[in-house]
């Protein structure tokens, strides 16, 4: 399996609420129908300093392996004739990002971003906030935050996106082999939500059973296809990491429940 390859061929606007990097949302062909997507536009050196095609990719991809909703996602081409419709303002823009192949995922019309005021039996209908924390623990991303939930609430869905900043990989090893919590993670978007749980026992009961049926090798082939486009992936460091939680699961929990007390 592999993400879908489109082509952008219209721009319809800058998302300001995304962050730093402004996505910009494009039409893309999906075979002869146009669709928006969110385009994310990275600088080669952030790229190659937190890997975040790698964390774009397998933060949406792995979502599903813990029913937790992603927007679909592809990845995006800006070709010489899509180039040739923008502005000046948005060529100056391309002229500072990475030439290489983009992640977008499918824009989703009529969302809002979640906040922390919603009623906590309707967020327990939305998603699983114990899966969710678990979660960004095992994608080492510590960027879901109050201040920046990255959770879109459509209707009865709740859709996960922004994964840019996971894959923080090397503290995280070094916690899980000293069996520490990570920092930052009590800015979580449901670390208060959490520890108000009397009974942490079985609160990432959920997440360890789809942990046990996660197949890490049915995800070489979005690594092969981000080193196909160019990317360094650090794949041997990620997978490491996954399988030492895979092989000693209770340390991972006991990690997690620590970190809600």
């Amino acid at each position: 399996m592999s993400l879908p390859e489109y082509k952008a061929i219209g721009f319809q606007e800058i998302l300001e609420r995304g962050g730093h990097s402004k996505p910009w949302i494009v039409l893309v062909d999906l075979e002869g129908m146009a669709k928006p997507y969110v385009v994310k536009l990275y600088k080669t050196i952030d790229i190659e300093a937190r890997n975040k095609m790698t964390a774009e990719v397998l933060g949406n991809v792995l979502a599903a392996e813990f029913d937790l909703n992603a927007p679909p996602a592809a990845i995006i081409d800006f070709t010489p004739e899509f180039r040739m419709q923008l502005n000046s303002e948005c060529e100056n823009v391309l002229q500072q990002i990475d030439e290489r192949p983009k992640f977008g995922s499918e824009y989703i019309e009529g969302s809002f971003i979640y906040t922390n005021t919603l009623d906590r039996e309707y967020v327990k209908e939305l998603i699983n906030p114990a899966t969710l924390y678990a979660y960004d623990y095992f994608i080492c991303n510590g960027d879901r935050t109050f201040n920046k939930p990255n959770l879109l609430i459509k209707g009865s869905d709740a859709y996960v996106i922004d994964h840019e900043m996971a894959l923080n990989i090397k503290p995280f090893c070094d916690n899980l082999r000293e069996r520490i919590q990570n920092d930052g993670f009590e800015y979580h978007v449901f670390h208060k939500f959490l520890t108000k749980y009397r009974d942490k026992e079985h609160l990432f009961d959920e997440f360890i059973e789809n942990l046990y049926h996660l197949n890490l090798q049915h995800i070489d082939s979005y690594f092969s296809q981000l080193e196909g486009l160019g990317f360094d992936t650090q794949k041997d460091l990620i997978i490491s990491y996954w399988q030492a939680i895979k092989e000693k699961p209770s340390i991972f929990v006991e990690i997690l429940r620590t970190s809600i007390q």
